[in-house]
């Protein structure tokens, strides 16, 4: 920045000699001196009265000061606001995520902040919930997004919501036009699961068993993106989180069906961060992008 006349001057004005801002600035006083004699054949004016105990501005010096000061200032915030933008114009963003949101939320997410900002790169693994937390913990993600587990002392929560169960079928499905289903619906028609060690196993287990309802799978997988080709190709059922298919939904390839339980089928949702941790510019702006696509946060 082209602020070095306005530096040097603001110097002597405010120590009130040239050999005392030499001193301050770490700058040889001929430099400052010659400086300052440019300002002035510039604006053509005095800007010191040199007195036997130092230089004091003139009544023009004074009006350059107020203005040299605010201009200083500014130009430091626009170098900072400048650094600040390269931290969106090129670099990397480490995300840790479970399988249900990785399929649909974030690459949506990054879809859309790659279209703001196309120098960021992304590294996304997909994990199991608690492995998610784990990574994140040790500082080798930026952000996690998983369901929530037992607190981390080392992990902060940024987000924190919940997200119901939905039951997924083909678009002309016998159940497509229903307006909600029972646990006890899905007895008649072929099911689709993912393995007991996952959160919404176990949480559509316990459903079941409260209500006295056995639902045994004719699939069952370690990931979800398996049970969707079953869907599509059969009548058959596979539950998922409401996040999970966001998109194959809008565009109708299948239908997306509450289900109620007296037990609830709703599991917490957090997206976390290494604790203490300031995040650079670009993971806090995904940060917001990611949190758009999601529900509205808990409260109290």
């Amino acid at each position: 920045m082209q602020t070095t006349g306005l530096r040097y001057f603001l110097a002597v004005a405010r120590t009130g000699s040239i050999a005392a801002a030499s001193s301050q600035l770490n700058v040889a006083a001929s430099a400052i001196s010659r400086q300052i004699a440019n300002l002035e054949a510039e604006l053509d004016c005095v800007l010191f009265e040199r007195r036997p105990r130092g230089m004091v501005p003139s009544p023009a010096g004074e009006l350059l000061a107020q203005h040299a000061h605010q201009v200083l200032i500014r130009a430091e915030q626009v170098v900072t606001e400048i650094r600040e933008l390269e931290g969106l114009a090129r670099g990397l963003i480490r995300v840790a995520s479970a399988e249900g949101f990785a399929l649909d939320i974030v690459p949506n997410a990054i879809a859309a902040f790659h279209a703001a900002h196309p120098g960021i790169r992304f590294e996304v693994t997909v994990l199991p919930p608690a492995q998610v937390t784990q990574i994140v913990a040790m500082g080798e993600a930026d952000l996690g997004i998983t369901f929530a587990l037992a607190p981390t002392a080392q992990v902060e929560v940024l987000y924190d919501a919940q997200v119901e169960m939905r039951v997924l079928a083909a678009a002309d499905h016998p159940l497509a036009g229903a307006s909600a289903l029972r646990l006890a619906d899905l007895v008649a028609y072929p099911v689709a699961l993912t393995t007991r060690d996952t959160t919404l196993r176990q949480a559509f287990d316990a459903a079941c068993a409260q209500e006295g309802i056995a639902v045994e799978p004719v699939l069952t997988a370690n990931n979800l993106s398996t049970l969707l080709p079953f869907v599509r190709r059969s009548r058959g059922l596979a539950l998922m989180s409401a996040l999970s298919v966001q998109t194959p939904v809008q565009l109708k390839e299948l239908v997306s069906l509450p289900i109620r339980a007296r037990a609830g089928l709703a599991r917490g949702i957090q997206v976390q961060a290494l604790r203490d941790r300031r995040l650079p510019r670009a993971v806090r702006a995904f940060l917001r992008q990611l949190v758009e696509a999601l529900p509205p946060p808990r409260t109290g």
